[in-house]
């Protein structure tokens, strides 16, 4: 099999002069990034770094970010990439998981490597010198399993499973979502996902980096950013739920948008309106997904529904394979009954497909708990629970989080979306017999105490606090264990 590079290397070859990244003011052509990628890998090379060295690349969102990562993809390399919000308790669980053998990093930021215990442990940092004398180099060939990237998960369920990408899995990826999100050589996709934009760079398209502080995005600038759609004649927008309804809110004149794609996060009827009023002349799209399998599903927003069957998703994409099966917590082997005892109407929600991921770096615990075997073939576990009705798949949210009751469970996440919905409330959850709720700053809280009280959740109290922690990938979930140390 060829490198991953090729697809980008094939996209830049035809079309050399379309722009390939913009940030800030700055631009790249698919002609300059492809010479750029060739020289870096060809420095690296030089200072020892070869097919299956381990590198872990510390460089914000930017142009320098994705030379970096494809030239260590033409060398074979394997790139560990922690999001830039991380904290760093969670980048010393990330390298406990993955001990890497080099860091890259921007020169002003090497010294942290000597100040932060995570990064001591690391014997070589790098810095890519800003002037490179060009020089062309040919990609590494590689084997069908050779991991290409390590990125993690959340980590909501203990620690961060590193996931394992390979070559194949990557490409793999990048057909279904390159069929997924649309993008033609002519668009130009603003998008904050670091990995939905590296397969834009497959297409021939322009990826727009926003500038904003991805660990404080409830600060981002967002009459800068709805202005920055029409400066950079923006056609795509792929960001959080939290990032598009953002946009949503302060745009106020026509663009060029003529697709929203969002995911990460469930995404409720009301918000879905307001996308989708917002941006009237585009396709709005919601992807149902995860680390380990993305897409699952997609759906218009104007589809979107909540009803006895929980949150509506889609239909599964058509090569993925989805059953529904009976909720534990414990391993799952199959024996000579096969799915026969599992399969249930209401239950977890377990894939399988050729963009799903089927192993974990450096875990056998993360794939004995999250894979299941079925002869030669891998299902991955999604915590999720839903149903499939009339080939419609429906979400009720996590299964560790379900409330149990006599006639059966409840979805804590719809509950939570009903909250939502009372007026005076920004966003509230239901723990340990608690209503958890932040208010908006209009609420009158005696009338949303009272609204309130009328949920029949069982034994209930109402606390009220200044903010509900959100998840710090896309601020668009809530942090159920930030929240319990605030109750």
């Amino acid at each position: 099999m060829s490198n991953l590079v090729s697809i980008f290397f094939q996209a830049a070859e035809s079309h050399p002069d379309h722009i390939a990244i913009s940030h800030k003011e700055e631009v790249i052509t698919y002609d300059d990034l492809s010479i750029n990628v060739q020289t870096i890998a060809n420095y690296l090379s030089q200072k020892g770094i070869r097919k299956g060295t381990k590198v872990l690349v510390f460089i914000p969102m930017s142009i320098k970010l994705y030379e970096t990562v494809l030239a260590l993809f033409s060398l074979g390399a394997i790139v560990v990439f922690v999001d830039e919000w991380a904290d760093r308790a969670r980048m010393k669980k990330a390298l406990e998981v993955v001990p890497v053998d080099v860091v890259i990093a921007p020169r002003k930021f090497l010294w942290l490597a000597y100040l932060i215990s995570p990064y001591r442990s690391i014997n070589r940092k790098l810095s890519i010198p800003k002037k490179l004398r060009p020089i062309s180099f040919a990609a590494e060939k590689v084997n069908i399993n050779d991991t290409a990237l390590i990125t993690f998960t959340t980590g909501s369920t203990g620690l961060p499973k590193a996931a394992n990408r390979t070559h194949h899995f990557l490409a793999e990826q990048f057909r279904i979502l390159k069929f997924e999100i649309g993008a033609r050589p002519e668009d130009v996709a603003l998008v904050t996902l670091p990995i939905v934009l590296l397969s834009i760079l497959g297409t021939g398209a322009t990826g727009v980096i926003p500038v904003f502080n991805q660990k404080k995005p409830e600060e981002m600038d967002v009459e800068g950013l709805v202005r920055s759609l029409t400066k950079d004649r923006v056609t795509m927008i792929i960001g959080s739920p939290y990032f598009v309804e953002r946009l949503a809110d302060g745009k106020k004149e026509k663009t060029d948008i003529r697709k929203v794609l969002t995911g990460g996060a469930p995404v409720f009827p009301d918000v879905a309106v307001k996308i989708q009023t917002a941006f009237q002349e585009a396709e709005c799209m919601v992807a149902y997904g995860s680390t380990e399998a993305e897409p699952i599903s997609t759906i218009a927003m104007k589809d979107i529904v909540v009803n006895v069957n929980g949150l509506g998703v889609g239909n599964p994409h058509p090569e993925i394979q989805l059953k529904i099966i009976r909720m534990t917590d414990d391993e799952i082997k199959l024996d000579a009954e096969g799915w026969g005892k599992w399969e249930e109407a209401f239950g977890e929600i377990i894939v399988k497909g050729p963009h799903v991921l089927v192993s974990y770096y450096n875990s056998d615990e993360a794939f004995r708990l999250n894979k299941i075997k079925d002869g030669d073939r891998i299902w991955h576990r999604t915590g999720d629970s839903g149903r499939l009705v009339d080939g419609a798949l429906y979400l009720n949210g996590r299964c560790s989080q379900l409330i149990k009751s006599d006639e059966g469970y409840q979805s804590l996440f719809i509950i939570e979306y009903q909250l939502s919905k009372v007026a005076g409330v920004a966003i509230g959850t239901f723990m340990n017999g608690v209503i958890v709720l932040e208010l908006r700053d209009e609420a009158i809280e005696s009338e949303v105490r009272a609204a309130v009280s009328g949920f029949h959740l069982g034994e209930q109290s109402i606390r009220i606090v200044d903010r509900i922690p959100r998840d710090p990938r896309h601020f668009s979930k809530i942090d159920y264990a930030r929240v319990l140390a605030i109750m």
